[in-house]
């Protein structure tokens, strides 16, 4: 037997094992729940204590500030959401993206089944690899991110170099934040089976307990085993999870330590992104599970951990220290997923890629926080430092050019796996300096933050050179009338590392210089029972714009581009019964210079003026039953900065339901959820410039969580 098949084999066991231990009645012995209580600095929370969930519990009452810490909605200068687990229970979410299908600033640049995601947020790039763990960037898996040991997805919209520091690659638009569970004062011990049409299988175990007289040590373990069939015509995948949480509370200093082991594999074939700038026109989509890539297949592993530690030097001085990294190996087909369609009738150029890649990140970060009075204005105060190191090679093999029909596709020739060497990638180290303060007007009823961060960037693989910024920030935010009103605005900027031109471009391996977003946003936010609204207004402006040059076939960093748009985001309980979670965002994206193309004042491609999601949860009279539907719309947009070939708008409908009994005084709660209801097929968005993505199928989910 292999070392693939033993290691399918020993996962479950290895998760029935732990699930069992950590369940003996010896640890199941009824205790005193002791509520570990809140390190207060002059009446002020702990920034690292979570927030608590809003009325409804899909969302929570603040999110994390990067460097700031956690802070409520309404002290909180920009637009921000933090979606809860039990959001993620309800819409039996297995990635980001799935979660982030609620939020009507967010849209996925990458298909249902594919091996990565990426994003966009106000309409610029946000990728995958971006994700930020407890506001530590480079410790998250490189492609799919397993959701099941994630307690909060936080999104803040807009940039924000000098709250989070840079990336490693993309993330001017805004970012994503994401919090590990962590075992609470209650023990929990549940297990998931779920099923996923056409017939994927997965089992989850979630085990937490407090030990010891004061409950200080805490022991969160999660783990996942699944394979089948998906919704991709023949596709099948596998996923394997281990991940262990640990925190300890002292007297005066706390730690924690996070780790995690992940796999992913994909056996014959995964969604294409579909070419067609060049044809010059958009043709009718495809069959929303067509598989282009049968015969082909990718593994991706993931190992990472983070540990992070805080004691508190006096009342009103705390310092901190967070430590972690990631190692990461996608074999097969991994990316390159692209047919380049050339008529009406589907015919098409075909290309695929054998691909070898590894990434590595080490990242560590030391600051100081500080609470203290000048007269009647209050200061918190943050000095924060950071160094990180990203690394990534990829080598690969293609077989490219071969004919295709998207309509009837041919099963190409997987090239043979490819020699580690000659290949590309990056090898960036980053480091910089922030400093903040908050300072508190007339009670706290007006906050100012002003702050900065030095940031410096050395790139020494594809391109010498060595670039250093500083990103500064100034946000307030206004309460006039208590705490249910904030009126906010800010200005800040973002930064990200020069990207690498990757596969299937004359200049592949090409590294530009970095890139910088400055944002102005005014907004105001209500808080009216169990309601919360935030209305924002916001500028956008980029400094490169990457774009296909059509004569050449390379890509280019050209141009500039401004965003500019208003927002929307509403979530709570509009009655006892009715829970509301959504939004509406207008967005206008121009190109307002470039380079050769002649492409100025035309709008940038995958950027629709209108996004909308609502969705809406019924309490019913039955007691325990809970229904849902959710609505998501995305306006025309331009397939390529040409604007030559335009997607109409789609419209997608999901549905779902909970009902939560008890079966031999047992607690069970059974799941069903519907994505794509009327299965459509669509154009859903661009990947890059001229390259669409296709909807996904509809994919029926249904699961059983019981807590012992």
């Amino acid at each position: 037997m292999n070392k693939t098949a033993i290691s399918r084999y020993a996962a479950p066991a290895m998760y029935a094992w732990l699930f069992t231990a950590m369940t003996l009645p010896a640890f199941a012995m009824a205790q005193t729940a002791t509520t570990l209580s809140p390190i207060t600095v002059q009446g002020q929370i702990d920034p690292e204590a979570l927030p608590p969930a809003a009325p409804g519990g899909l969302v929570a009452t603040g999110s994390r500030l990067g460097i700031l810490g956690n802070q409520d909605v309404m002290d909180t200068p920009f637009s921000t959401t933090s979606y809860t687990s039990q959001l993620i229970q309800d819409r039996q979410a297995r990635t980001v993206g799935e979660v982030l299908l609620n939020d009507p600033s967010v849209r996925t640049t990458t298909n249902a089944g594919h091996m990565y995601e990426h994003f966009t947020i106000r309409g610029l790039q946000v990728d995958g690899a971006d994700m930020g763990f407890n506001g530590l960037f480079g410790v998250m898996p490189f492609a799919h991110v397993p959701i099941e040991f994630i307690e909060r997805v936080e999104v803040l919209r807009g940039p924000s170099a000098m709250l989070t520091g840079m990336g490693p690659m993309s993330s001017l638009g805004g970012m994503i934040n994401l919090v590990p569970k962590r075992a609470g004062s209650e023990p929990i011990a549940e297990l998931t089976t779920s099923y996923v049409s056409k017939g994927y299988g997965q089992a989850h175990v979630d085990v937490g307990r407090r030990f010891g007289d004061d409950q200080r040590l805490g022991i969160r373990f999660n783990g996942v085993y699944g394979n089948g069939e998906t919704g991709v015509s023949g596709q099948r995948k596998g996923r394997e999870l281990g991940a262990l949480g640990l925190d300890y509370a002292g007297d005066g200093w706390r730690l924690s330590l996070d780790a995690y082991s992940s796999r992913e594999d994909i056996e014959n074939g995964s969604p294409a992104m579909y070419e067609m700038a060049r044809l010059g026109t958009l043709v009718a989509p495809p069959d929303n599970s067509s598989n282009l890539f049968r015969g082909t297949s990718g593994v991706q592993r993931d190992h990472g951990f983070a540990l992070r530690g805080e004691v508190d030097l006096t009342d009103s001085l705390s310092a901190y220290a967070a430590f972690g990294g990631s190692n990461s190996r996608g074999r097969g087909l991994m990316f390159g997923t692209r047919t380049v369609v050339t008529g009406t009738d589907g015919s098409a150029i075909g290309y695929v890629y054998n691909v070898d890649s590894t990434e590595q990140s080490r990242v560590g970060e030391v600051g100081l926080r500080g609470r203290f009075q000048t007269g009647g204005i209050s200061h918190a105060v943050t000095l924060a430092g950071n160094l990180a190191s990203y690394e990534q090679d990829v080598y690969n093999r293609a077989n490219a050019g071969f004919p295709q029909n998207i309509y009837d596709p041919v099963r190409p020739v997987f090239p043979d796996s490819p020699e580690r060497t000659g290949g590309n990638g990056y090898d960036n180290l980053m480091s910089s300096v922030a400093l903040s303060d908050t300072l508190g007007f007339a009670q706290d009823k007006v906050l100012l933050t002003l702050g900065g961060r030095y940031q410096r960037v050395r790139q020494s693989r594809n391109t010498d050179y060595d670039e250093s910024k500083v990103t500064p920030m100034a946000a307030i935010v206004v309460k006039p009338w208590g705490e249910d009103t904030s009126f906010y605005a800010n200005y800040v900027e973002g930064l990200q590392p020069g990207q690498t031109v990757g596969l299937g471009y004359l200049n592949e391996g090409q590294t530009f210089k970095p890139t910088t977003s400055k944002q102005m946003e005014a907004g105001v936010k209500l808080r009216r029972g169990g309601f919360t609204h935030t209305f924002s207004a916001f500028q956008i402006d980029k400094s490169f714009l990457g774009s296909i040059a059509e004569d050449s076939g390379n890509r280019l960093a050209t141009g500039k581009q401004r965003n500019r748009g208003l927002e929307w985001i509403v979530n709570g309980q509009l009655t006892r019964t009715l829970t509301v979670l959504g939004g509406v965002s207008y967005l206008t994206a121009e190109q307002r210079s470039s380079v050769g193309n002649g492409n100025q004042g035309n709008d940038v491609f995958g950027s629709p003026n209108w996004l909308a999601n609502l969705g809406l949860e019924w309490a019913t009279p039955v007691e325990g039953l809970s229904v849902s539907g959710r609505v998501i719309y995305t306006g025309p947009q331009w397939l390529d900065s040409g604007n030559d070939v335009r997607i109409p708008s789609w419209t997608r409908v999901d549905v779902g339901a909970k009902y939560a009994t008890r079966i031999s005084g047992t607690p069970v709660t059974f799941y069903a959820n519907v994505d794509n209801l009327f299965d459509r097929d669509y154009w859903e968005g661009t990947f890059t410039d001229g390259f669409a993505t296709l909807s996904p199928p509809r994919t029926l989910r249904l699961g059983a969580t019981i807590s012992f």
